[in-house]
């Protein structure tokens, strides 16, 4: 389940410098998410302020390391690519600059990728963005929303394919085993027949 909390702090009660994000309550809902999935949504930065700014963006992780650390993240406004990558490697987006009483839309992207195997499944991710807007005064406001994404259980049907920890000799040992119960059958077979053929 993926869940997005926006709340809005200024230095001063009185200030003219503001920034709020949309949607307030829930960004992303992602309870299932598997090798191969992409979740597209959209975070709509708004100046409510009466002065102009210019904010960063930055991410940080506040869950387990191991999904965070392969999940894939986009980030576009229009047509402008603002970031691809690993979303571990991200550290802040380029400044952007909005002025009073206009806002903009952050087109984001996370992927699961698809060589990820089944040691991954039922793993959680959580990690923060964290927005702070800056005016001529240094001034400061902030905005902060929170994700969690949970892996569901990868869809296997028979055997799974072995994952790479595997040991290979455990898996040559099996395969020698197999042929060698064939071989066998083999023989029996044949003796039954030879001894049929006698009698």
């Amino acid at each position: 389940m993926t869940s997005v909390f926006a709340d809005v702090e200024n230095d001063a009660a009185e200030t003219d410098l503001e920034i709020s994000l949309s949607p307030k309550d829930t960004l992303f809902d992602i309870t299932n998410m598997k090798p191969g999935d992409w979740a597209p949504r959209t975070i709509t930065v708004q100046n409510s302020g009466s002065k102009d700014f210019v904010y960063h963006m930055q991410l940080q992780n506040s869950g387990e390391v191991k999904l965070f650390n392969e999940l894939l993240l986009e980030i576009k406004v229009g047509d402008i690519e603002l970031y691809t990558g690993k979303l571990a490697a991200l550290k802040s987006l380029p400044e952007r600059k909005l002025t009073s009483g206009t806002e903009e839309n952050l087109n984001i992207t996370i992927r699961f990728p698809e060589h990820l195997g089944n040691d991954f499944q039922g793993l959680e991710s959580a990690f923060v963005f964290a927005f702070t807007a800056e005016g001529k005064d240094n001034a400061a406001a902030q905005a902060m929303t929170k994700v969690q994404i949970d892996s569901g259980v990868l869809a296997t049907t028979g055997f799974g394919l072995p994952g790479k920890s595997s040991n290979i000799v455990t898996l040559m040992f099996l395969g020698s085993i197999l042929v060698t119960g064939g071989i066998v059958l083999l023989i029996i077979r044949r003796y039954r027949r030879v001894s049929r053929f006698l009698n």
